[in-house]
């Protein structure tokens, strides 16, 4: 009977009372080196790729960006668990950043969530959110998610944001035009700043066939017409087709799995002839593997212009749009014919990064 009472009062909790008890019941210590630290706020441990290639590239980036101070990775599952903990032993110096990505705003809530408990948390911090893509649209419950963005990144004294392509950047350069302790810079996706083999690449002798990357799931913009129409051109070229996604699966992964999950991927990648994916990573990654690729929408800007401000210029990368792929074949054909890029060099201008560099050193 007890039982019985536990499980049905359970769904009688509100949804805040619900994660403040659940947080208080899960506390536990989190050791952190000695200051000064940089702190990677919602690190990825679960089996989605792209967040993994962002999680192990930004803490790259920091190491070398802050020699003399620990990256300290703090997965986003422990979050609420080791808050009490960090903040309890955080100095002043140390810098608090949150990990790059494409879940600022409301279609992510869970990780917006925690974004704003990270930002909340560290009052007297410097904050750095890494480059991300704001996704918005013109429902009511996304109009009220950019206010309480604005409420709780505004009430920061010294919070530095990040986009990594251009219509995130005007959209939060508009929000926050008149908030003095915010401030919006554009910089590429943190992966690029990594290489294949930073990374853990291991490599290939004798590419062979297409990698086929595709969405299922509410970014999905592709219709099983449009994914017929690239198969059938594949096919013609003569290729052998693999189908991959950039979700693993899991969570709570440990780093070892974290890192060998990335790993795999990108030597994948670098095993195929071509790639065709409507994935931004899955696009970063065949850039990274040196891999020709060819890029389709999602249902948002990420991808497009994410290719479109930084990318336009690596001949392995062709976007395109939906009402082009009558064109497919050629495109295929095309990017058969491109030399493949030396995956140990950088993809593009590391001087991309320098504002975001420059950011993390003012301290």
């Amino acid at each position: 009977m007890r039982a019985f009472l536990r499980r049905n009062l359970v769904s009688f909790v509100p949804g805040p009372l619900k994660i403040w008890l659940v947080t208080r019941l899960r506390q536990r210590p989190f050791p952190i080196p000695a200051a000064p630290r940089a702190f990677v706020f919602l690190s990825a441990d679960y089996g989605n790729i792209g967040d993994l290639a962002i999680s192990a590239a930004q803490c790259q980036f920091l190491e070398a960006s802050l020699p003399g101070y620990s990256v300290v990775p703090v997965p986003i599952s422990a979050t609420r668990e080791v808050m009490r903990s960090i903040r309890r032993q955080i100095a002043p110096g140390d810098l608090v950043t949150t990990i790059g990505g494409g879940n600022m705003g409301s279609l992510y809530p869970d990780i917006e969530d925690l974004r704003q408990l990270v930002i909340r948390s560290f009052p007297r911090n410097r904050v750095v959110c890494f480059p991300q893509t704001l996704d918005w649209d013109e429902s009511a419950a996304s109009t009220k998610a950019l206010a309480k963005i604005v409420r709780v990144y505004g009430d920061h004294s010294a919070l530095h944001l990040f986009a990594r392509e251009s219509v995130s950047v005007a959209r939060l350069r508009e929000l926050f035009s008149g908030c003095a302790s915010v401030t919006v810079a554009h910089v590429p996706d943190i992966v690029l700043s990594a290489t294949a083999a930073s990374l853990g690449a291991r490599g290939c002798a004798s590419p062979a066939g297409a990698l086929l990357c595709l969405r299922d799931d509410r970014e999905r913009s592709l219709g099983d017409d449009h994914r017929q129409q690239l198969q059938e051109a594949l096919v013609n070229a003569g290729l052998n087709i693999q189908v991959t996604d950039t979700h693993a699966g899991g969570a709570r992964l440990s780093s070892e799995r974290c890192a060998q999950l990335l790993a795999d991927k990108l030597t994948q990648f670098q095993s195929a002839q071509l790639v065709v994916t409507d994935r931004l990573h899955g696009m970063i990654l065949a850039a990274l593997a040196g891999t020709p690729c060819l890029v389709l929408p999602n249902t948002n800007h990420k991808i497009h212009q994410t290719w479109q401000d930084w990318l336009t210029a690596v001949p392995q990368l062709h976007f395109l749009a939906l009402d082009e792929l009558a064109r497919v074949s050629t495109a295929v054909e095309a990017l058969l014919a491109v030399p493949r890029r030396d995956s140990e060099q950088a993809v593009i201008d590391p001087l991309h990064f320098a504002d975001l560099r420059a950011t993390l050193q003012n301290s």
